[in-house]
């Protein structure tokens, strides 16, 4: 049997876990990005070489770093939160307002069955439908289900409205009745404007979680500064896996600090 020169390494190994967050520049509050398919860093450096052919073939005789980048990539984000929406999007958070309107009407020209209409307004509350006909108007009925009676159906947070019948007798016209609520910032109805941002900045932090059946200490990756970005295509739509989102974010440096930190974590 050899004879090994040292004693083999059977320890240091590690599976670990972890739980990323990140914390918006001018907040104390950490976000949790929600579970990952991967996180991961990739250093880029410039470099300026010396070589010399003084041998006869060119040889490389020094190498010194002029310039260092740092990026990270955030794969499969499966949680979709606004901190999602904003970076995904690049796009900017504001809040629905509308003044209340008691009564507002809306003509629909030639109506036919599979029409759908969107009501202006925010979650707009019909109060008639009808044909419009000054005297003895012809209702139009809410069917209680898609398959149900009645001559619409109705969706209120959209305010989409469907024509499933046409009731006997009626015009060519509808004309459909509906009221606002009042609605301040304080509702907090959000809207998400598309690219209308450069990306969202802060704080990355990776705490570590290693099961107490798997190898290896859990360490903490510590970024202060990184800028996030939408990393390729968007899923919008798709049930034959999870949606998901991908990220890149450009790490900065900390005013000659360096550009983050790994903390093992205490016992």
């Amino acid at each position: 049997m050899a004879t090994s020169p040292i004693k083999q390494l059977t320890t240091g190994q590690r599976i670990m876990g972890g739980i990323v967050v990140f914390k918006p520049h001018g907040t104390d509050k950490f976000i949790k990005i929600g579970p990952v398919g991967a996180i991961t860093l990739t250093p880029t450096l410039t470099e300026v070489e010396s070589r010399s052919d003084e041998s006869g073939t060119s040889q490389l005789i020094g190498s010194w770093i002029t310039q260092q980048d740092a990026v990270l990539q955030i794969a499969d984000i499966q949680m979709w939160t606004p901190t999602t929406y904003k970076a995904m999007f690049l796009a900017s958070t504001s809040y629905l307002t509308q003044s209340a309107v008691t009564a507002a009407t809306l003509v629909v020209e030639d109506v036919a069955v599979g029409d759908v209409i969107q009501i202006p307004g925010i979650k707009p509350t019909i109060t008639t439908v009808t044909d419009g006909a000054v005297e003895d108007p012809v209702a139009y009925t809410e069917a209680s289900s898609v398959m149900g009676g009645g001559h619409y159906i109705y969706q209120r947070s959209r305010g989409l409205l469907e024509f499933i019948a046409i009731p006997d007798g009626a015009a060519a016209d509808a004309t459909i009745t509906y009221a606002l609520a009042a609605i301040t910032e304080a509702d907090k109805i959000v809207e998400y404007e598309i690219m209308r941002t450069s990306g969202i900045r802060g704080e990355v932090q990776v705490w570590g979680v290693v099961d107490g059946g798997l190898p290896g200490e859990p360490v903490d990756y510590i970024f202060p500064d990184v800028e996030f970005r939408p990393n390729g295509d968007v899923t919008l739509k798709g049930v034959d896996a999870l949606n998901v989102a991908s990220l890149t974010g450009k790490v900065y440096n900390q005013g000659g600090a360096g550009y983050g930190y790994v903390r093992p974590v205490a016992h």
